[in-house]
């Protein structure tokens, strides 16, 4: 094979001018097409880290959601415990009261019976102090002597009515 000079040059314009040709109608569309790619990605990338910072975002006010509720909660639970206490506290203040006053109701009863059977006990010692003492009299003294304590009781029951 032989080098043709002309054939060459020719070569080489054709290529030329090919090249200019594809730079003037395909290298526009091939530029465009590069652009929109890139801009493309560069919109990808700008969402992926947009939505990268908006789930960062939302991490936090979930970690924060999570913290107040559990303050929340333990909140509630110790005003829970703080709420029975006091009513534990109060039923049993109340029992105690009740208590209290039954067995005042006691004392009170069980005194109104001791006075009563003191009451009692003593009627029946003056009755019988009375009867002892007048069968004693009955015996000892004779008919004049008794008649004088007769008029003498029934005198001082009439000033005492008086």
């Amino acid at each position: 094979m032989e080098f043709n000079a002309t054939l060459f040059i020719l070569q080489a314009i054709t290529f030329l001018i090919g090249m200019w040709l594809s730079s003037k109608i395909f290298l526009p569309y091939l530029n465009g097409w590069m652009q929109s790619r890139q801009k493309r990605i560069e919109d990808q990338l700008a969402n992926a880290e947009k939505r990268q910072k908006e789930s960062e975002s939302l991490k936090a006010d979930f970690d924060k959601k999570v913290k107040e509720l559990e303050q929340n909660t333990l909140e509630i639970l110790q005003k829970t415990r703080q709420e029975a206490t006091k009513s534990r506290d109060e039923a049993i203040q109340a029992a105690r009261k009740e208590a209290e006053l039954i067995m005042a109701d006691a004392r009170k009863a069980i005194e109104s019976e001791r006075q009563q059977l003191t009451q009692d006990l003593q009627k029946e010692v003056g009755a019988l102090a009375v009867s002892i003492a007048e069968k004693i009299i009955r015996s000892s003294i004779d008919a004049k002597v008794q008649e004088k304590l007769i008029s003498e009781n029934v005198k001082e029951l009439s000033v005492s009515k008086n």
